[in-house]
């Protein structure tokens, strides 16, 4: 069976460890490396458990790919790729079925269950959680977190070559191509949020309630986890299939961890396993590395903001055909970055003057009371609009 990661340079680490714990268990398996970004000059494919890799660059097909990497971060444009890497490596290698997993998993057992899945049905997806939670606490953390991120955890996703297969991924990759934004209060939140509404227009989606696939903080509350290294893992007495090591870099991973077990049980023990094995991989030197689209062409860095700016005005995007360059650069700087500097500036003024009218019209009587009041209120709206261009 193939399988697939999306990455850019730093999480080469990650991937590394993924290819090793895929191919350990799993000796037949077909690794391959999808890359948003430039590899190490040293990166030898030989010396690697991948089996291919793939640039982002070379099957990526948009009337201005420029524009296209321009408009995404870095963790929206690893996602933004996934399906057309899984439409171009299907094409590309005729494999009947391929299974996606996130460079920051690890797998720790045989994964040929999934291809008997798939031999009966055509997409198989993993939940974030299969169990109501039992606190508030966890109604906040899991439950919640899923009506923000996405029902289903795209850290994981099988297919089968096949007419029902194809047809999932074709609507998903087109979505993703136009709409792969970290945009929560718009209804997106990268490739996932599109998965919430998948088993309503495919009937052909088959949901894994199993719990030893795709194990993470976000599901630790119904998931019990034992064993160790040399016996192997178990969640809830079933051999653990694979782990998702999500928030490490960030370092929610072990803040997630301290709600749900003590430092020592076996879950501590496999999160500090697979952070020795990410470093012997690499993650000191190359866990910081840039990816190459952060930047423009003269060396000066990209801001969110201005890439958000890029896609939502249509003047802007139609104006410039290389926003790489120094044009759409020196552009930017004068109407988006100086801007926000200068409304900053403007809106501590305008806090100044907020409390001092709202001081006045209270002590203040009659004609002048309203007057400071009708100023305060002016500045209040002043203030709500700056805060908006903001965001």
């Amino acid at each position: 069976m193939h399988f697939f990661t999306s990455i850019t340079t730093c999480y080469l680490p990650k991937a590394r460890v993924l290819a090793y714990t895929l191919k350990r268990c799993n000796p037949d398996a077909v690794m391959h490396l999808v890359v948003s970004d430039n590899l190490p000059e040293d990166f030898n494919i030989d010396k690697e458990d991948f089996d291919y890799v793939w640039y982002a660059e070379d099957f990526i097909k948009t009337d201005n790919n420029k524009k296209w990497f321009f408009e995404h971060s870095v963790v929206e444009l690893c996602t933004a790729v996934k399906g057309a890497a899984a439409l171009h490596i299907l094409k590309e290698t005729e494999t009947d079925k391929i299974v996606y997993l996130d460079p920051d998993i690890g797998v720790f057992d045989d994964l040929t269950p999934l291809s008997t899945m798939l031999d009966t049905n055509s997409v198989l997806l993993t939940p974030h959680q299969t169990e109501p939670a039992t606190t508030r606490q966890n109604v906040m953390n899991d439950e919640i977190c899923s009506l923000m991120h996405g029902v289903y955890n795209f850290g994981f996703f099988a297919v089968k070559n096949d007419e029902n297969g194809l047809r999932f991924l074709n609507w998903w990759n087109d979505r993703l191509m136009e709409f792969c934004y970290d945009d929560i209060p718009h209804g997106l939140f990268t490739d996932q949020k599109w998965g919430d509404i998948a088993p309503a227009l495919f009937d052909f989606v088959k949901i894994i309630h199993d719990p030893e696939y795709n194990v993470a903080t976000w599901n630790l509350s119904h998931r019990k986890l034992t064993g160790d290294e040399k016996d192997g893992w178990k969640v809830n007495g079933r051999p653990l299939k694979f782990y998702h090591f999500t928030g490490f870099d960030s370092g929610d991973h072990r803040v997630m961890l301290a709600l749900f077990a003590k430092k020592g049980d076996p879950v501590w023990n496999l999160s500090l396993m697979y952070e020795k094995m990410m470093f012997d991989m690499g993650q000191e030197e190359l866990g910081k590395v840039t990816y190459k689209y952060a930047f423009y062409e003269n060396g000066e860095k990209i801001t969110n903001k201005e890439r958000q700016v890029f896609r939502e005005r249509l003047d802007v995007y139609n104006y410039f055909d290389n926003p790489f360059g120094n044009e759409c650069y020196l552009w930017m700087k004068a109407n988006v970055t100086e801007r926000k500097k200068t409304e900053v500036g403007d809106i501590v003024k305008l806090c100044n003057k907020r409390l001092l009218y709202k001081f006045l019209y209270k002590i203040s009587l009659f004609g002048v009371r309203k007057r400071f009041k009708a100023k305060y209120k002016s500045i209040v709206m002043q203030i709500d609009e700056i805060e908006k261009i903001l965001k």
